[in-house]
């Protein structure tokens, strides 16, 4: 009988880990898939109708607008409505609101698009990492959230590629759009998945944040300053520098592409360690990588691209590793309003980041953008290892599995019962 339990545990360790949310992680690859088609396709289409320049950045920052009101006010629909029926809500918000830029062509138009759209993620996002948290020990948060950042940032990174299917001024690709997002409601609805157990949710107070968590409050609104700059004035820095139309997307994609190698492996190693230790050396190396950009502007290409994937990879994934840091020590009923008030504090900095990395590039030449990234990982870097926590161990100290009503009930009733068996 002994042997047996230990099967049991060790499948509730590895496979039941991932097993609950397998379909929602689909959903979202197909979800950003459509969003990341949709985001440049904008963009290309705003230049080819000759938008104001000021119009496309107004439309970047009511996007963040957007997305930095609903992490404030939809914590409550999630907690009344359920996880599935708010991502599959927003959603259809989502789905409709791409097919509007059709009909309204014209800037007045597509800034309270973008608004909405900004909102319906922010809905969804707060549904499935407060879903993905409900269903993490703390030995595998890093990882599930890992795994979360590696498919967000893959799906966008493919849908770049579909911009190839149809001209930007077709209706086509904003048919595709909608789509994509109406299609990421399948898999969350129609296959098996198990969305967390209803559990009473208290508010945590904006000002609070600081002391749930310190340095996860100060890393997410950092962390927003520095790539919500890098997004909205990365392809600025790389046109400005003289490279063409292939150069600037092989930059991009170079930073997306050093996130989806080294997301994992950040959140494995945070399991295992201090998360606070790994993010202070993910931010210094971060800072390292962004000077190095900065003063690889008139270098030979592939160091150009090889400094912006160990900038990227370093970078980006600090804003998953912060929530990790959040949520280890909460009860469940925290978390939703925890992973609110950190994604409102992320907005505000995404927000503000493009306009402070603008200025700073027009005070001191394009690589004043990742100078002034560089900075704000350095100050990550340093609150992080003077607020050090101490080592987590290498395996977890409890044998429950994820949340979830029908999977967690079952097995710790027949780990229960093979440990009563064998005492007898």
């Amino acid at each position: 009988m002994i042997p047996m339990m230990e099967s049991i545990r060790s499948a509730c360790a590895r496979g039941l880990t991932l097993a609950p949310v397998a379909a929602l992680l689909l959903s979202v690859a197909i979800l950003l898939l459509g969003n990341g088609l949709l985001g440049t396709l904008l963009i290309v289409r705003a230049g080819q109708e000759e938008f104001p320049s000021g119009a496309i950045g107004a439309m970047m920052s009511f996007y963040f607008a957007g997305f930095t009101i609903g992490a404030l006010a939809l914590p409550r629909v999630i907690v009344s409505v359920g996880h599935v029926r708010t991502f599959a809500g927003f959603a259809a918000i989502a789905s409709m609101t791409a097919l509007l830029h059709v009909v309204f062509v014209e800037p007045l138009g597509w800034v309270p698009l973008r608004m909405v759209t900004g909102f319906a993620y922010a809905g969804m996002i707060l549904a499935t990492e407060s879903w993905l948290n409900a269903h993490a020990l703390p030995s595998t948060r890093g990882q599930l959230l890992s795994m979360f950042g590696i498919v967000s940032m893959g799906s966008w990174a493919l849908g770049q590629a579909l911009l190839n299917i149809a001209p930007p001024a077709d209706v086509t690709l904003f048919l595709i759009v909608s789509l994509l997002i109406s299609a990421a409601v399948v898999p969350i609805t129609l296959l098996p998945s198990h969305p967390p157990a209803e559990v009473r949710q208290e508010p945590v107070a904006f000002r609070d944040l600081l002391s749930v968590s310190p340095l996860a409050t100060v890393g997410v609104f950092l962390g927003g300053l520095a790539m919500g700059g890098f997004w909205g004035m990365g392809p600025i820095f790389a046109q400005r520098i003289g490279l063409d139309t292939g150069g600037i997307s092989a930059f991009m994609a170079a930073v997306l592409g050093g996130t989806l190698l080294l997301q994992w492996p950040l959140g494995w190693f945070s399991d295992r360690v201090s998360r606070s230790l790994i993010i202070a050396g993910a931010a210094l190396a971060s800072a390292i990588a962004a000077v190095g950009v900065a003063f690889a502007a008139e270098a030979p290409l592939p160091l150009l691209l090889a400094a912006g994937a160990l900038f990227g990879g370093f970078g980006i994934p600090i804003y998953s590793l912060c929530v990790a840091v959040a949520i280890d020590d909460l009860p469940a009923r925290r978390q939703l309003g925890t992973v609110r008030g950190l994604l409102l504090l992320n907005g505000i900095g995404s927000a503000a980041g493009p306009l402070i990395g603008g200025a700073t590039m027009n005070l001191v030449g394009p690589g004043g953008l990742f100078f002034y990234s560089a900075a704000l990982m350095i100050v990550l870097a340093f609150l992080a290892i003077v607020g050090k926590r101490s080592g987590r161990p290498s395996e977890t100290k409890t044998i429950m599995c994820p949340s979830t009503p029908m999977i967690t009930g079952a097995l710790d009733a027949m780990i229960q019962n093979q440990g009563d068996d064998a005492r007898r």
